[in-house]
This record gives C-alpha cells, structure tokens and sequence, in this order.
C-alpha cells in the first residue's frame, strides 16, 4: 500500500514570506500576531501564529481590503483572523501568475464587499465572507500542532522554558476558549519538563538513566536556526550550541555560528 504523502511539504517556495506557491491546493486561516511597516515595494508584513519567520506581505489591492473590513489601524489587527487562497487569475505584468487572496476575516457578521481600484481607471467589488467561530479554532489547532512540536524537540531545559514564556499570551486565551487544546500543550510542556528532570538544583536523571546520550546534531540545531521566529529562540540555540562546543567541532561551530549571524539579520530585518 502507497503511504499518503501531502505533496504541499515538496512545493513550498523558499522565501522570506508567504507565497501564493505555497497555497496551492491548500487554502489557510491564520491569526494574526504582530504588524509591522517598512519603506519599500512591500511596506507591510503581518505575522501570525506559526509563520515560521515567513510573513504575509499583502499587495496594495489586499492592503486596501484590510483597511476596508478592519480599518486604518493595523494594530487593532492583532488577535483576528482570516483565510487566505491562492488565487490563479491574479496577474502580473499582462500575465496570470497567481496571488494570494483573501475570502474568510473575522470580526464581520455578514458578506462585505470592498471596491478597489483593480486596473487603472477601472474599480472592482471584492467579496469577503464572515469566517465563522469553527474555521478559526482551525487557525488554534494549528498553533498548538506547531508549539507541541517545537516543545518536543527543544534541547535544553532553558530553551523549554524560554519557549513556554513567549507562548503564554497565546496559551492563556486557549485556557480560557479552548480547554482541550490548552490540556494539549500542557501535557507536551509536562513530559519534555520530566525529561530533562528538576530544575531546583536537585539531581533528576541522567542520560543513561533515560537511556540516551545527548543526540542533538549539527543538523538539528541548522533545522531550529531556520524555524527561529524571535531573536530571544535564536539566542537560546546559540547558547546551547556554546554549551555542546566540545562536541560538534570546530568546523560545524563556525557554520552553525554562521547561520546564527545570518538568521538573526533576517529576523531583525523583519522587526
């Protein structure tokens, strides 16, 4: 029997930011976490839950949408959601070459429909439809699978810890709306925390006590470099890497210092 295999994992453009590519066949709800603005041809870049340091940089068109459903102030942005589908008659320079589209935002009761300015001297209607209570448990769901994750592979009991506080504003809205999921993250946050033993000075157990040695590679600390989202993460991977110097050599050190250095100009870019 053929194993299910999501081709959407094999496709994926390898970018700064989210691409109309990686929507194919997949449309998604995300929840918005912080907007910032810059100068350039795209001056917004809107965050959500498990961006993975790949922002949404909206286009003029959907940035005149956002302001027509949500207002002019993207700070009140934070904490609504929206879905987002690649949309293939977007075009390009006489082209069609797909964009991303919104169809779904929260905080409407009813279809809304926004006029923009589509080609010069002609206006077109933009539909956009209430994105029900449901469809945004999804975008819940979906930070979850990415922070239990993350929570299983962290490497130090600093690192768990330093996790867990820049998810608590995300995990007390779970407490208070979705207990189940909140139950979820609590379990995984519990049996890593019982992994690495107590914290208080005490002695837990040893690596050969839980049957291993330590066995984090250079290729998983260039795996959680790249899925860095703050500069506080970055900095708990860099002291780990400090901590195993003594056991990677000094040919991985300089290339995973190397990665630090690049990883922590793009994230500081994005601020």
């Amino acid at each position: 029997m053929n194993d299910m295999i999501d081709m959407s994992r094999f496709v994926e453009a390898k970018s700064d930011q989210l691409n109309a590519d990686d929507l194919i066949g997949a449309p998604r709800t995300i929840t918005i976490t912080r907007v910032a603005g810059s100068d350039g041809d795209q001056p917004v870049s809107i965050f959500y839950q498990g961006d993975n340091g790949k922002p949404f940089k909206p286009c003029k068109t959907i940035r005149r949408v956002l302001m027509g459903v949500w207002g002019r102030y993207a700070n009140e942005y934070v904490g609504k959601s929206m879905t987002l589908y690649r949309d293939d008659k977007v075009t390009f320079g006489g082209l069609e070459t797909g964009g991303i589209r919104i169809s779904h935002m929260s905080g409407i009761d009813k279809e809304t429909v926004v006029v923009v300015m589509k080609t010069k001297g002609k206006k077109a209607g933009i539909k956009i439809l209430p994105l029900k209570a449901e469809q945004q448990e999804d975008a819940a769901a979906n930070w979850v699978a990415t922070f239990t994750a993350n929570v299983r592979k962290v490497p130090t009991l600093g690192a768990l810890e330093s996790l867990i506080m820049r998810g608590a504003k995300n995990m007390g809205g779970l407490e208070a709306n979705r207990p189940e999921l909140f139950k979820e993250c609590q379990a995984a946050i519990d049996t890593r925390r019982e992994y690495f033993g107590p914290a208080d000075g005490q002695d837990g157990p040893s690596d050969t006590q839980r049957g291993e040695t330590n066995t984090t590679t250079p290729a998983d600390l260039l795996d959680q470099i790249a899925a860095a989202t703050d500069l506080a993460g970055l900095s708990d991977i860099d002291n780990t890497i400090r901590g195993l110097c003594d056991e990677i050599g000094a040919r991985d050190e300089q290339a995973l210092s190397e990665a630090i250095t690049r990883r922590r100009g793009e994230l500081e870019d994005g601020e």
